[in-house]
């Protein structure tokens, strides 16, 4: 036997067993390692409080898009009547420049034909003639005005531009909020399958509203155990703005489908002021209910859940209005 050999047999004395056991080690303990475990009740609670608050911001947001689209529709069509009038007399200011042309080609005027023939444009034409000396006073005037009027035309054309860009910046905006929505109220559907309904809080039975209450609370008090949709302003279904906006349509106020434009158009109260009927904000005003008392607020609360009845700081109150 060499050397060698008789020192590997020495060797695998010790190091085979040694391989080995550590082999064994290893693949018992993987064995005795647990599943990774599932999410406890309170880890997935926080999971859906923290999805609950994006869902609200991105329901807001294309509320607000919404809003917004429609106070651009509404300014679009009143320069588009701006617009017509202003082509109207810029249709005139071309009428007015071919007759100058048409009467300084009869007439001989050789100031006007110059102007003319150098001109290159209508425009040029027309900023030419009204410098001209050879024309009367009450002449240069009407083109005057006429020029003006050409201006308005394309200040009026810019602002169409300027308001189709816009709109067309919101209705991405609707677009975007709204598929981000469907997409992750999939994910909170999930989150919230792997709990008990009863974690939900939801209400067994719609209470009567107390003796007393105001149209606007009677109204929220009505509405409870209705599903929360997005963007919805009722009868049947609801977001948190559209509930708002229902409840104070019946009292003649007109508010906007959005929380964020309700505490924006509405006087602010403080916390310590919040009465029956006054509107409650939370989530950095994305979210939005009717006070029932200076401790409860009735609310629609998000995807997957009825309207319902919450304290009102246990959610992140941000700040509270009273619509005149």
């Amino acid at each position: 036997m060499t050397r060698a050999s008789a020192l590997w047999k020495r060797l695998r004395v010790f190091v085979v067993p040694t391989v080995l056991t550590a082999t064994l080690v290893a693949g018992t303990l993987a064995m005795a390692s647990p599943a990774s475990a599932d999410p406890s009740v309170s880890d997935l609670t926080h999971q859906i409080d923290a999805l609950t608050s994006k869902l609200d911001t991105l329901n807001d947001q294309y509320n607000t898009a919404n809003v917004n689209l429609g106070k651009i529709k509404t300014q679009q069509t009143a320069v588009n009547k701006q617009f017509a009038q202003a082509q109207t007399q810029y249709a005139a200011l071309q009428d007015k420049t071919a007759s100058y042309a048409i009467s300084a080609y009869k007439g001989g005027d050789v100031s006007m034909m110059s102007s003319m023939i150098t001109s290159g444009s209508a425009d040029t034409f027309l900023d030419q003639l009204t410098t001209l000396d050879a024309l009367t006073g009450k002449n240069r005037d009407q083109l005057a005005a006429l020029k003006a009027a050409k201006a308005a035309v394309g200040a009026q054309q810019a602002k169409l531009n300027s308001l189709a860009t816009a709109a067309q910046t919101l209705v991405s905006t609707l677009g975007t909020s709204k598929s981000s929505f469907d997409s992750q109220a999939k994910t909170l559907r999930t989150l919230r399958a792997k709990l008990d309904p009863s974690d939900f809080g939801m209400d067994a039975a719609a209470p009567d509203a107390p003796v007393g209450s105001s149209t606007t609370v009677r109204y929220a008090y009505a509405q409870l155990n209705k599903p929360y949709v997005f963007a919805a302003d009722g009868p049947d279904s609801f977001d948190c703005s559209g509930l708002t906006l229902a409840a104070y349509r019946q009292v003649g106020i007109s508010l906007p489908h959005s929380a964020h434009e309700q505490y924006q158009m509405s006087p602010h109260i403080s916390r310590g002021a919040v009465e029956a009927g006054d509107l409650v904000f939370f989530n950095n005003f994305g979210h939005v209910g009717i006070a029932i008392s200076n401790s409860r607020v009735i609310h629609a609360p998000t995807e997957g859940e009825d309207v319902k009845i919450s304290p009102i700081d246990s959610m992140g109150y941000v700040g509270a209005a009273r619509p005149v």
